[in-house]
């Protein structure tokens, strides 16, 4: 199940954020100055072959395969999103609905309507 870390780094300038993680994925979402959802980004199949799916407000959804894990010659190196990869919407949103559980109802069901096309 996603749990949320409490104590991340806030950047100056920037919205606010949380983080929720499991072994499997992380959710990282996004407000404006009056607690709205703007941005979410859900991070899944992490380490080699990692997958971003990230929706924002005006924009909608972009998917990218995530760059940057070590390999056997290869120091880990920062991840970058790399082009727009095709995705399985069903799955992403399975993945929500299977480790979601303890997501407020609120941002459950805003995630989940997002990601119905």
């Amino acid at each position: 199940m996603l749990e949320e870390i409490r104590e991340i780094r806030q950047i100056e300038g920037e919205p606010y954020r949380r983080w929720f993680t499991d072994p499997v994925v992380d959710l990282f979402v996004w407000y404006d100055d009056h607690d709205k959802v703007i941005q979410f980004q859900i991070c899944y199949d992490k380490g080699p072959g990692e997958q971003a799916l990230t929706w924002r407000q005006g924009e909608g959804i972009v998917h990218h395969s995530v760059d940057g894990e070590s390999g056997i010659y290869r120091m880990k190196s920062t991840p970058v999103m790399t082009g727009n990869s095709g995705y399985d919407p069903a799955r992403i949103a399975g993945l929500i609905k299977d480790y979601g559980g303890k997501l407020e109802h609120e941002l459950y069901e805003f995630i989940l309507a997002h990601l119905s096309w």
